[in-house]
């Protein structure tokens, strides 16, 4: 009988298996830093909504037109045209100001006039903090069975097996 793949290949897949897992390991840490990091800036304008001046300022019976509002002026009069200059703006907008003040107040507002009627001392911040903490555990984590799998694998002998 002939192994099917070298020892000096087993030790390139063992390599490889290390570095991918090391990978995979310093991608989450480092997505959940940048998300907690970006989120940081909030937490002064989630308290500046509770403030007097914010809710005379934000009172839904003065609201304008979509168009005449600042987040409609920045999102629907774009002078990019090509798509491909439009996903080279957006990739480089993830990194710096990829969500300005206005942008926040504009979909705090939507998400608690559409789920929560009148509530003004809704705190969004903690909910898309809650939801990223959950969607993080939905994409990077191992499911129960992925596990029992894993340490089934690891436990049985196949040595004698030529496998």
């Amino acid at each position: 009988m002939t192994s099917f793949i070298s020892e000096e290949g087993i030790n390139q897949l063992n390599t490889f298996i290390c570095v991918l897992a090391i990978m995979q390991i310093v991608y989450s840490v480092v997505t959940m830093a940048l998300g907690r990091a970006k989120m940081r800036s909030w937490k002064a304008w989630e308290q500046e909504t509770q403030t007097l001046e914010y809710m005379v300022a934000n009172d839904p019976s003065r609201f304008r037109f979509t168009r005449q509002t600042t987040f409609g002026r920045r999102h629907m009069t774009d002078s990019v045209n090509t798509t491909l200059l439009l996903w080279t703006k957006c990739f480089f907008r993830q990194f710096f100001h990829s969500v300005a003040k206005v942008d926040y107040f504009t979909l705090r507002h939507g998400f608690i006039s559409a789920h929560l009627s009148t509530n003004n001392y809704f705190n969004f911040r903690k909910y898309i903090q809650r939801s990223l903490e959950d969607d993080f555990k939905v994409v990077v984590g191992i499911s129960p069975l992925m596990w029992f799998l894993l340490v089934i694998l690891m436990l049985t002998d196949i040595h004698g097996m030529y496998i």
